[in-house]
């Protein structure tokens, strides 16, 4: 699969995206105990956080700055980490979805980081990061269709858009039972150095080891204007 980051991304701010592939993955595994004992920590802190103390956060300033650039309201799409939270807050518990999705979902609470999960096998031929430069449509997980303006930013392969804004991911890539290979990607933004983003999957896979054994892991970070085979 080529990773490409088009030139165009340098223009809200970001220099480098971070991406890994899991492989061998299983979203009906067990999660182990510890995890589970993770799990319900940080389920704890985002029921009691105060999301008016993320706002001066650099990583989520970084996403809000990004919206800005591309003239998206921050009301209508808020970053995800404090989206997140007040989700978890009106549900009074985390969503459950799978094992995948549990792991990821917990590691972005940890790290204040918006990660992109995907189904490796459902995408075609590349992935592209790029400010969009025509009109579009894009249809969320569980959402109707949206419009995309030229000016906003996505990341797509050869049949359509994956990720729109960094903050919603695509209904037609989305991790399903028969997902066997998983992709993941962090775009980040001016504020989120490149380390932060390798460490932040390199402990998602460690996560997913523990319940899925057989998992072969492979982390790329991808320059702007680069083209990279993950």
């Amino acid at each position: 699969m080529k990773i490409i980051v088009d030139p165009s991304m340098s223009q809200i701010g970001i220099e480098d995206v971070v991406v890994g592939i899991a492989k061998n993955v299983d979203p009906n595994a067990p999660l182990s105990e510890s995890f589970l004992q993770k799990l319900q920590q940080t389920e704890q802190w985002a029921i009691e956080k105060d999301i008016s103390e993320l706002d001066d956060h650099p990583f989520i300033q970084g996403y809000k700055d990004v919206l800005t650039a591309v003239s998206r309201s921050i009301k209508k799409n808020p970053p995800t980490i404090p989206a997140f939270l007040a989700n978890i807050k009106r549900r009074n518990q985390m969503p459950r979805i799978n094992s995948i999705v549990d792991i990821y979902n917990v590691e972005s609470l940890h790290s204040y980081l918006a990660i992109g999960g995907h189904d490796a096998d459902k995408i075609k031929d590349y992935v592209k990061f790029t400010i969009a430069k025509r009109e579009d449509e894009f249809t969320p997980i569980l959402a109707n269709p949206k419009h995309v303006s030229e000016t906003d930013f996505i990341y797509e392969d050869a049949n359509g858009i994956i990720a729109y804004l960094g903050v919603r991911d695509s209904e037609f890539y989305k991790f399903d039972d028969n997902t066997k290979n998983a992709f993941f990607a962090i775009q980040g933004n001016a504020n989120t150095p490149v380390q932060d983003r390798i460490d932040c999957l390199n402990r998602i896979f460690q996560d997913l080891k523990e319940c899925m054994p057989n998992l072969e892991t492979k982390i790329l970070t991808v320059h702007v204007g680069e083209t990279k085979e993950l």
